[in-house]
């Protein structure tokens, strides 16, 4: 089993980093190339972990999620997607939980968070979806 715990999301990377990063690009395309390159910091998940029942549904690109739980019971989760947006997303996501334990995620506001990202509004529907279906699967761990 792999800890993910060295992963830079929850540990130098946290949600107001995100937010204080996303919130200062002016216009969608800079935010795009912003979340581009926080995808591009999530740690590799090896193959051993891309199967099937890593892989979360409802998302149209191929996206896994992969945990694990250290002794103080904190949740760290492995993601990885093809698709470039789809990964930066997730490292959003990643930098909100990572580090956390169930209560903390169960009572993170992910709904407020992406407001003030400003993401749902700009997000197709499919992609939005995919988005959410991440969330549900993070909050099933």
């Amino acid at each position: 089993m792999t800890d993910f715990s060295s992963s830079p999301f929850g540990n130098t990377i946290t949600s107001t980093d995100v937010l204080t990063l996303l919130t200062a690009q002016a216009g969608w395309q800079n935010k795009y190339r912003q979340l581009i390159q926080l995808g591009n910091k999530i740690p590799a998940l090896s193959d051993d972990y891309k199967i099937a029942e890593n892989q979360i549904k409802g998302c149209e690109s191929q996206a896994w999620l992969a945990l694990h739980c250290d002794n103080d019971e904190r949740l760290w989760f492995g993601l990885d997607s093809d698709a470039r947006i789809v990964k930066g997303l997730m490292a959003t996501l990643l930098a909100a939980v990572n580090g956390k334990t169930r209560a903390e995620i169960a009572a993170f506001d992910v709904d407020d968070y992406f407001a003030q990202l400003g993401f749902m509004q700009q997000l197709s529907p499919s992609r939005g979806n995919g988005l959410k279906a991440v969330i549900a699967a993070i909050k099933a761990a």
